[in-house]
């Protein structure tokens, strides 16, 4: 039950990134257009499109890694991980040098 709400909830987060793209474009187009119905439908249309981009990219990626995972993948950070390790290094080190 647990992985299923984890694996949902990655691939809603996938999802969104387009859609906020999308919502983005369609807003920008919307004030472009001074706010006419022309905007208005342009808007309606970049949501949509973000939203189908965005279901059709999370599907394709939760069928060849999983959703969770590819959400984990792109949210560590490695810089990060790396430097710990660095400062676990030298500070191991460091010890043994004062001796």
């Amino acid at each position: 039950m647990f992985e299923k709400f984890i694996e949902g909830y990655s691939f809603f987060k996938i999802v969104l990134s387009p859609l906020l793209i999308g919502s983005v474009l369609g807003l920008a187009l919307y004030l472009y257009t001074d706010r006419s119905q022309t905007g208005a439908v342009l808007f309606g249309a970049c949501i949509l499109l973000g939203l189908i981009s965005g279901i059709i990219w999370a599907a394709r990626i939760s069928g060849k890694y999983g959703a969770h995972y590819f959400i984990s993948r792109t949210e560590a950070s490695e810089d990060i991980s790396e430097a710990v390790r660095e400062d676990k290094m030298k500070s191991d080190t460091a010890d043994t040098d004062n001796l």
